[in-house]
């Protein structure tokens, strides 16, 4: 028995070590070391070149370190060794390895290609319209945070960095001036290393959301913060603004695909600072094997809402250690990547003392997650059917807290009531002062898993690639939601109660795809078909859901045609046309699905004698479920046709795009009529009073009132369309110079497509006005323009240096609001039965009030002109393993005037500079 519980502990160590150690047991074979040396020319080792050594039945991949020489254990075989290095020719021969031995070989510079340095974002040549953002742009770009990558879209501008708000991704459109159409950038999914960054059960809301700016801070009905995503471990992200294949749902906007770095690297460092941040930043990937990797690093940011207050303050962390294992199994290729992720965000904001004497009020919002990952991709050999099997697995736990702390001060005796259930309840009467401390705990769990497979075969002329798959999402946040004492409120008019986010069942999705891109050539023209098919359902759901009985397909389908190649001059002209049509769904998030309830708490009563002993007050107090079981999923459909031309190195493309989401989420107010009794005191003799009134010997008034509630609706719609279109020149020799032009034409229309009620703020003889009016429509928009980017970037390999200078603006934009009538449709009182409102009514001596004010300026355009704003960039390596950069955004900045209401108004050009610098330093 003593043996058999030391062999269970043995095993339960090694299960411990094989999870969270990134241990691999690897069998013993016989090996020789192999000694390989890669030198340049002039004889100097070269750093960093990938040496791959491989048959058909070992593969052992390494990195040369800082002298050139990189060592491996191989198997006594016949191999296949291939030299890559960006800067140099690639070089490949057979050898046999039978025996110790030390190998060397010269790579030959790439002087041409060395000079072809991208800094701008490139356009993908696939069948979806994808913008690819490499290490170098990044490196030259000097990012703060991922928000700042948004500048290399067609149509991104710089922007000075926010960093102590909620900084949210918005594709293809310039964004609504007004509320209610967040569905865009939540329909945008974030995937990094092939794991999704879900954000379904973020619950997390401040108690007081009017304090200290914290509902600027808010992710919900938003998505990903891009301030929490750090570039430095970055190695390239695609952000997919067209179609993505059926592999990737729950979005309807974009997909932006990130890439981290992994395999061997020097010792990494960079230190940023500019105006309103600091950023500290280290790392390094080691080879422990030849097959086995791992990369590690730790970033850290301080940022500042204004270099002048340090009590708004946004501070960033992330640690990461990633391994890349590749091991043999019954004669095909395993690469497990697993990964181990730390971050932690806070938002603080405290009172400055020198404004206010108490200096009690704060506010932080503090979230940390932890995430671990293990991604297996099975790789068969090339010449059967199945190509890979992949499996991806992720298990995140988020630990996020919101505390804020209010001084609360009332201007008389004020009372509150604490009841939860609805019903006649006493309430009290708080301290005329006191410090409410309020906390919001939230402890999401995600947990995602994908399986899929990619076939390929020949059918014909056919080629096909083929895949298939299930994805399934699981979410439940178990924190105890938001937290104070009911005697001591932020707010005696708050609308809700505390409640545990644990009590709400979790969020389930699952899907099923399938999808097949086809290949083929007909003469000199090349043909590609994709066309794929999505399915998925939310589990677990009340059967009073809508949602429970849907079933969501999602059909996706792209074409791309390579024309012939047509010879113009000493160069070829090589032209692709691609189409492609897909519906996507994004699915409502938990707090959409399950929100607060409201608590509506009428005074009955509110006698206040001077004796404070017989002080009464009582309530009837209402809950109401704003649940909305009719909610479904935001549908978005995407067309698009592209362009892409190239020809001797000059790249060129053009994409138009229509996307419709007639039913994005939106919160709407709905009035309900409430009744309850107002006691009368008049009658009480204060004399002769022994005790505290009772209500049921008071005589009182029967009332009616309607008051307002929120709740979720389909009822947002996004009409997007526009041309996007970009160009690149090759570097010309003799001044090592590369332009690069992009922008696109946007125009987007903001529309409400539910009736919307409203209340005159009115009252006649006394009495609040108790007519509700519903109107066609609220304040929507159109806004459409052009905005556009060139850069001109000059790199010098002699000094190895970067200059660019981008040009970049708006060439015109205008808004148009959706006309607004202040004539309502209909009304109700609360009887809650609906009355046609005709032109008659106008002239009624009460329904008049219904008559919304509508200016004269409600309804008019905006035309904006011209504007320009010069940036300057600039990255010099200092010595081999330093680099200097620095930037400076609005170096120059001009608007042109514009005509509003028939008036020329000039702008003052208020945006000042916004420059930086950083140290990179390889060591």
């Amino acid at each position: 028995m003593h043996s058999m519980n030391k062999r269970f502990t043995f095993m339960k160590a090694n299960l411990i070590i094989f999870f969270f150690c990134f241990t691999t047991i690897v069998l013993a074979q016989n090996s020789v070391e192999v000694q390989v040396t890669v030198t340049d020319e002039q004889q100097q080792g070269i750093a960093e070149v990938t040496v791959s050594i491989k048959n058909n039945l070992h593969n052992y991949i390494g990195l040369t370190d800082e002298k050139g020489i990189a060592y491996f254990q191989v198997v006594p075989e016949q191999y296949q060794i291939q030299y890559f290095h960006i800067g140099y020719h690639s070089h490949q021969y057979t050898k046999d390895l039978r025996t110790k031995q030390m190998i060397g070989v010269v790579l030959t510079p790439l002087v041409k290609e060395l000079q072809e340095v991208i800094i701008t974002a490139e356009e993908g040549k696939g069948l979806s319209s994808t913008s690819v953002i490499n290490r170098k742009a990044m490196e030259h770009l000097q990012p703060s945070s991922f928000a700042d990558l948004m500048e290399l879209l067609p149509g991104g501008l710089a922007k000075t960095p926010n960093l102590t708000k909620t900084n949210v991704i918005r594709i293809r459109e310039f964004g609504p001036s007004i509320s209610g159409y967040a569905t865009s950038a939540l329909g945008v999914q974030f995937v990094m290393d092939g794991n999704v960054l879900n954000s379904n059960m973020d619950m997390l809301q401040a108690v007081k959301d009017n304090q200290s700016g914290a509902s600027s801070r808010s992710t919900n009905g938003y998505g990903m913060d891009m301030r929490m995503l750090s570039t430095n471990d970055i190695e390239s992200v695609e952000i997919i603004r067209g179609i993505p294949t059926v592999s990737y749902g729950d979005l309807t906007s974009g997909l932006v695909l990130i890439h981290r770095k992994s395999g061997y690297t020097k010792w990494q460092a960079r230190v940023k600072a500019d105006e309103f941040s600091k950023s500290y930043y280290i790392a390094k990937g080691f080879t422990v094997t030849p097959t086995w990797s791992l990369n590690a690093s730790l970033d850290y940011l301080d940022a500042l809402s204004d270099p002048r207050d340090v009590y708004e303050t946004y501070k960033r962390v992330n640690g990461s250690i990633r391994s890349k294992k590749t091991f043999e199994w019954f004669g095909n290729t395993v690469e497990w990547r697993s990964n181990l992720d730390y971050s932690i965000n806070i938002d603080d904001v405290k009172v400055d003392p020198d404004t206010d004497y108490l200096a009690t009020d704060s506010y932080q919002n503090r979230r940390q997650k932890i995430s671990f990952s293990n991604n297996f991709d099975y790789k068969f050999q090339p010449g059967g059917l199945f190509k890979h099997i992949k499996l991806t697995t992720n298990v995140n736990q988020g630990i996020e807290d919101i505390k804020q702390s209010v001084f609360v001060q009332y201007n008389g005796p004020t009372a509150v009531s604490i009841a939860t259930e609805e019903g006649v309840n006493d309430g009290f009467f708080p301290d005329l002062s006191f410090v409410s401390h309020t906390k919001t705990e939230g402890r999401p769990l995600n947990i995602n898993g994908k399986l899929e497979t990619a076939l390929e075969f020949q059918s014909g002329i056919l080629k096909h690639n083929l895949e298939l798959g299930v994805d399934y999402k699981y979410s439940h946040n178990y924190g105890r939601g938001e937290m104070y004492d009911l005697l001591t409120p932020p707010s005696t008019k708050s609308p809700t109660r505390p409640r545990a986010y644990k009590d709400i069942p979790a969020y389930q999705n699952i899907a099923f795809f399938a999808g097949d891109r086809v290949s083929w050539s007909l003469g000199e023209n090349n043909f590609g078909l994709y066309g794929g098919l999505r399915v998925s359902k939310m589990l677990g759901l009340n059967h009073n859901f809508d949602l429970s009985k849907k079933v969501y397909f999602e059909p996706r389908f792209m074409l791309q045609w390579g024309l012939p190649k047509v010879a113009l001059g000493e160069h070829i002209l090589k032209a692709d046309v691609t189409l492609g049509y897909g519906e996507l769904y994004k699915l409502p998030t938990g707090l959409m699905l399950y929100p607060d309830k409201t608590y509506n708490d009428f005074t009955q009563l509110n006698f206040k004698p001077e004796n404070t002993a017989y002080q009464a007050v009582n309530y009837m107090t209402y809950v109401d479920d704003l649940t909305n079981y009719q909610l479904v999923a935001a549908k978005n459909t995407k067309k698009e046709i592209r362009l892409d031309l190239s020809y001797a190195k000059h790249e060129f493309f053009i994409n138009y795009f229509d996307e419709k989401m007639p039913n994005g989420f939106r919160s709407v107010s709905e009035y309900k009529a409430y009744s309850y009794k107002r006691y009368d005191t008049s009658g009480i003799d204060l004399e002769h009073l022994t005790e505290k009134p009772k209500i049921e010997n008071l005589p009182y008034e029967e009332r009616k009132v309607l008051q307002k509630n929120g709740r979720r609706e389909n009822g947002s719609s996004t009409y997007k369309r526009g041309i996007e279109f970009g160009y690149a020149s090759p570097r010309f020799e003799g001044i090592n110079t590369r332009f690069t032009l992009s922008g696109a034409w946007f125009e987007t229309l903001y529309t409400n497509t539910i009736p919307v009620q409203e209340k005159p703020s009115t009252s006649l003889a006394g009495q609040d006005y108790a007519l509700i009016g519903i109107y066609k429509n609220a304040d929507g928009n159109k806004i459409s323009g052009m905005n556009y980017n060139l850069v001109v970037d000059t790199y010098l390999p002699a000094l190895d240096m970067n200059i660019s200078a981008s040009f970049q603006g708006v060439l015109f934009k205008d808004d148009t609001r959706e006309w607004k009538q202040d004539q309502p449709t209909s009304y109700f009182g609360v009887d809650g039965v609906i009355h046609e409102f005709t032109d008659a009514d106008r002239k009624d001596a009460y329904l008049q009030w219904l008559v919304r004010n509508v200016s004269s300026t409600d309804n008019l355009n905006r035309h904006y002109t011209f504007d320009l704003q010069v940036n300057l960039k600039v990255s010099k390596r200092i010595y081999k393993e330093i680099k200097a950069s620095l930037f400076v955004n609005k170096l120059y900045a001009y608007m042109s005037p514009y005509t509003f209401n028939k008036t020329k108004i000039y702008r003052k050009n208020t945006t000042n500079p916004y420059f930086g610098m950083e140290l990179t330093y390889n060591f």
